[in-house]
């Protein structure tokens, strides 16, 4: 799991062995602002079915609450991660070259704990989160700073990066080709990113799904939910050509997965079931209750009845399904 940050707080800031799927199986407001100092109604968050949702730019009609419950639900998908990739924290080749990756953005960095790692590993480097909700640590490694802000409002960056990582981002934006075609103009040449995320719905190879379960069903809803907010969760399965309409080359997909539970015999895949369950059943409420309430139509009561059959498809050991996961990246040509 990630190391505990306790290091100084950030700087101020500057102006603005893989199963694929084809196998079976205090900080600133705004980055457009230069000192503009985070506002009490940033920090007391909006109350809606329960549980806390952002603040800053309500409108943008992000689908995840941005809680404790779901810090701690993203603090685990981040450990999911890091067994998915044999405990690496990017698949890019980003810094194999020998050149230092000077510069580091986390686009839509939640808790932060990609951004902490990663500045721990790299002391060489300038990190810097962005993300709607200031829900990261006070106290982090000295070359990190965390800032709120909207990826999809206009970047005024004075320095490109060497790194843009982006991970389940489905969901969250509005217009992808916007925002790839913004990481491409704000990295330097021979810079990378990397974009790793979630596909819907959840598959199997054995047809142990069954269309008319429960599990299934919510797939259909989230998905039909999700493009009626305009926050398309099937966002992932376009990356690789958005990335190459937008001019980056050396453009690469892998696909992994992860079970649903524990009932692969492969030990990894095993292990990676087991807090995939723990992840999904745990948190499957924060992840339903906006598509479902604010897209459906449905109470809050009626999802929590529903979401009991899925619980039990997502434990049910004879159900050998799992959620597809990307991994796509690109690089910016060299001048």
């Amino acid at each position: 799991m990630s190391k505990s940050p306790s290091k100084s707080p950030s700087p101020p800031r500057e102006p603005a062995a893989p199963i694929e799927a084809d196998e079976p199986l205090a900080v600133d407001e705004s980055i457009a602002s230069s000192s503009t100092s985070l506002s009490s109604s940033v920090l007391r968050f909006r109350q809606e079915n329960g549980r806390k949702y952002h603040a800053y730019k309500p409108e943008r009609d992000y689908i995840l609450p941005s809680d404790e419950q779901e810090s701690d639900r993203l603090d685990l998908q981040h450990h999911v991660f890091y067994l998915t990739f044999d405990n690496k924290l990017f698949t890019c080749p980003a810094g194999k070259d020998g050149k230092p990756l000077k510069r580091v953005l986390d686009a839509g960095t939640g808790t932060g704990i990609w951004a902490v790692d990663f500045a721990d590993e790299h002391p060489e480097s300038h990190v810097i989160g962005v993300d709607l909700s200031p829900i990261q640590p006070s106290f982090v490694p000295p070359n990190v700073a965390f800032y709120v802000d909207d990826l999809e409002e206009t970047w005024q960056y004075d320095q490109p990066f060497d790194l843009i990582y982006g991970r389940m981002l489905t969901g969250a934006l509005t217009n992808w080709p916007q925002f790839i075609t913004r990481c491409y103009q704000n990295l330097a040449p021979g810079g990378w990113l990397e974009l790793d995320d979630i596909l819907f719905p959840a598959a199997s190879d054995d047809n142990t799904l069954l269309p008319d379960s429960a599990l299934a069903k919510w797939n259909e809803h989230v998905i039909k939910a999700g493009h009626l907010l305009n926050h398309s969760i099937e966002s992932t399965k376009y990356y690789k050509q958005q990335m190459i309409d937008a001019g980056f080359v050396n453009v690469t997909e892998k696909v992994y997965k992860w079970p649903i539970n524990p009932w692969p015999k492969d030990p990894k895949y095993k292990e990676i079931g087991m807090w995939t369950e723990e992840n999904f059943c745990g948190g499957i409420f924060g992840l339903s209750v906006a598509l479902f309430t604010r897209a459906l139509g449905w109470t809050r009561e009626e999802l929590e009845v529903f979401l009991v059959d899925v619980r039990k498809d997502l434990r049910d050991r004879g159900v050998h399904a799992y959620w597809p996961i990307y991994a796509v990246y690109g690089q910016k040509p060299e001048e």
